[in-house]
């Protein structure tokens, strides 16, 4: 879950052009995907509050390309996903708040303001950042700097197939937010542990992309190692052991069978036992 702008996590992460007003009332619509995802999964639509015919074509030509974009860099989705869409009061940015479902219905709660333009929509992170959780279990909020992490590192590789980001500009993106935070991670104590100081002092922001390094480096490894990117891995995960519960552990290990290695359970160990100040010494 995010709060856009204090960027503060209380996290406990289609084709269809048809017009018409949407009323809560009414049975909610469903939307197959198949057209651009080639998948059976489906989009399942909840319209909270009324939107006129110019608002849904807007909302569903956002999450529409967002979510083909998040399965074409993560994979199809194992089951069908629910957008709840509501207007916000804040009219601060396109969505000042946004977050997931995992109870029966997997999905996201989008507070949207529709004042914004789709090109502004479409530059905004929210969407793949809580799409990109979807992709993996719940861990825990006790373990968000894994699942924050992910969803942060993701959703750059989303922007970047949406063409919002270059590749350099993906580069330099990391590049920047690794550096930015890493005076937060200058301690003797693993990585896991400052992060529970971090969010005493609701640095919120240095605990996402302190996450976010460790997928940063899986990727590296897996392609100077094996070949293959950590969204290669992804692809099939999703397919073998998505449905399945996980801890950060458990995770780690399908992503290991995957790729047949043990780098992303080697790496785990690294970031809960090895000072956080060795974690951060490349960037």
């Amino acid at each position: 879950m995010i709060k856009k702008g204090i960027f503060v996590s209380f996290l406990v992460a289609f084709i269809s052009w048809s017009c018409i007003d949407m009323n809560p009332n009414k049975d909610n619509d469903v939307i197959s995907i198949t057209e651009t995802t080639a998948t059976t999964s489906k989009i399942i639509w909840h319209w909270e509050n009324r939107f006129n015919r110019e608002e849904v074509f807007l909302v569903k030509s956002w999450l529409n390309k967002v979510y083909g974009h998040t399965q074409s860099v993560l994979g199809n989705y194992p089951f069908d996903i629910h957008f709840f869409i509501h207007k916000s009061d804040s009219d601060s940015e396109p969505v000042p708040w946004a977050h997931t479902t995992r109870d029966d219905k997997q999905g996201v709660h989008f507070h949207i303001s529709t004042k914004f333009t789709l090109e502004e929509f479409l530059a905004d992170w929210t969407a793949p950042h809580e799409i990109s959780h979807l992709s993996i279990p719940f861990v825990g909020q006790s373990q968000m700097w894994f699942s924050e992490g992910y969803a942060t590192f993701m959703q750059v590789q989303v922007l970047n197939s949406q063409g919002v980001y270059s590749d350099e500009e993906l580069k330099d993106k990391f590049n920047f937010k690794f550096s930015s935070c890493k005076s937060s991670y200058q301690s003797n104590q693993p990585m896991v542990d400052v992060v529970d100081s971090l969010k005493k002092e609701w640095n919120y922001p240095h605990i996402y992309w302190g996450g976010a390094s460790f997928f940063w480096k899986l990727n590296q490894r897996l392609i100077s190692e094996k070949g293959i990117s950590l969204m290669d891995v992804l692809k099939k995960y999703e397919q073998c052991c998505r449905v399945n519960e996980g801890s950060p552990e458990e995770i780690c290990a399908d992503f290991d069978t995957i790729s047949k290695s043990r780098i992303a359970s080697n790496l785990l160990i690294q970031y809960q036992t090895q000072p956080a100040h060795l974690i951060f010494a490349e960037f």
